[in-house]
Order: structure tokens, then C-alpha cells, then sequence
């Protein structure tokens, strides 16, 4: 009979330093985090200002044929002919770090230039929960034994504990970049055993190589 990852590591999480420095993968935070939009709906002034481009009254609607491409920029708030206000939904949830900032990049000369490299970005995984408060599955239970036993490249069984406190599921299909200062520390991380595995994956899923500890797990799990 298969194993299931969460069955062979008791331990799927260990504390964690909140000091800035030491940030690094593997570590939980919370943060706020959009839902990826299949249906693109942005924000449109009902009232423009011709003369002045002062832009008031915005609503939510579906983006139409001039969507990224108005006729007139706006001065206030500003924003040009080729942007547009997105409306998407988001909420606080968990979120594995994958890369705090790079401290190098403070040292890129920026004087004279438009472009903006230091921006402090963390790529993160988004971690969904995968039951409700009374403890009732949301995904079909076969589902979910697949991905305890590593089936999905994209998907890892988190078990309730630590940082979670229901069952979910860490999303490499839904990584997001967050501003460090939107970052909330957990006090938690992956044990080093998990870290490693999710490292593996995050490589395999996102370049189909290194992925030989992700791999190995994978195929002992299906034995």
C-alpha cells in the first residue's frame, strides 16, 4: 500500500526567526493575496475631467476592445493611456517564501534612469486551505490522497499544525510576488526534510529539472 508523505514525516514544521535578515525559504508568513483572474474587470471613471484629466467616480466593469489602450491619460490619479486600474479579489492567507530580496540589488545605480529594479519583492507559494472550520473536505478525497503521495508537481499536502490550522494545500501554480513590508511573520517553517523536498519541487515544476529529491519521494511514495 501507497504512503503518504504527512505519514512518514511526523514533523512537517519547526520554528522560525521573525528577524529580517535571516528571512529565507521555506518560512511561513501571512500576507495578502489576489486571486488569479480569469475574467479581466477594471476600474473606469464614470466622470472625466477633459481638460484637467481628473477622473472621478470609478466603477467596476468589463474590460472592452480599448482596455490598455484609452484615449486620454489620467492626471489624477495618474495613469497613462496603456494602464488600467484591475479589480481583483483578495484576502490574508499563508504563504511559503521562496526568495527574500535580493541585498545586492540596493548597490544597482539608479540615478537618470526610469526603470525601478530595487523594488523588495518575495516570490511565494500561496497555501489554500483544504477544509472548512468543522473539519469537511473541500476537494474529493482521492484528490487529496494523490497529493499527499506527491502526484501533482504543483500541489503539497500541508497537514494541520504550526502555522495551519486546518489540512491544506501549498500552490506552485499560484506563486505571487509580495512587497517585503506586506510580509507577516508565522514564527514557522518547513523542516529542513520538507524544505528540501518542496525546493526540489519548486525546481522541477517551474524548469522540469533538478527535481531528483521531489522525484525519488514521489516514486517511493507510489510504491
Amino acid at each position: 500500500m501507497a504512503a503518504f508523505l504527512d505519514e512518514i514525516f511526523e514533523q512537517f514544521y519547526t520554528s522560525a526567526t521573525v528577524d529580517l535578515a535571516s528571512r529565507a525559504f521555506g518560512q511561513f508568513f501571512r500576507a495578502p493575496a489576489y486571486y488569479p483572474h480569469q475574467k479581466l474587470d477594471i476600474w473606469r471613471p464614470s466622470s472625466v475631467d477633459v481638460k484637467l484629466g481628473i477622473a472621478t467616480n470609478f466603477n467596476i466593469t468589463g474590460a472592452g476592445q480599448d482596455a490598455f489602450r484609452r484615449a486620454l491619460p489620467y492626471s489624477n490619479p495618474p495613469l497613462k493611456t496603456n494602464e488600467e486600474f484591475i479589480a481583483l479579489k483578495a484576502k490574508p492567507r499563508p504563504v511559503i517564501l521562496i526568495q527574500p530580496p535580493d541585498p545586492e540589488l540596493t548597490k544597482v545605480k539608479k540615478a537618470g534612469y526610469a526603470g525601478k529594479v530595487v523594488r523588495h519583492l518575495c516570490p511565494v507559494v500561496l497555501v489554500y486551505s483544504a477544509e472548512d472550520d468543522a473539519g469537511n473536505s473541500k476537494f474529493d478525497l482521492e484528490f487529496i490522497d494523490r497529493v499527499r503521495r506527491l502526484e501533482y508537481r504543483q500541489f503539497l499536502f500541508l497537514p494541520k499544525g504550526g502555522p495551519l490550522t486546518v489540512d491544506s494545500i501549498a500552490r506552485l501554480d499560484e506563486v505571487q510576488s509580495i512587497a517585503e513590508n506586506q510580509l507577516e511573520p508565522t514564527k514557522f517553517a518547513l523542516t529542513t526534510e520538507i524544505c528540501n523536498i518542496l525546493r526540489s519541487q519548486v525546481s522541477y515544476f517551474f524548469t522540469g529539472l533538478s527535481g531528483k529529491d521531489f522525484g525519488d519521494w514521489a516514486a517511493l511514495l507510489r510504491e
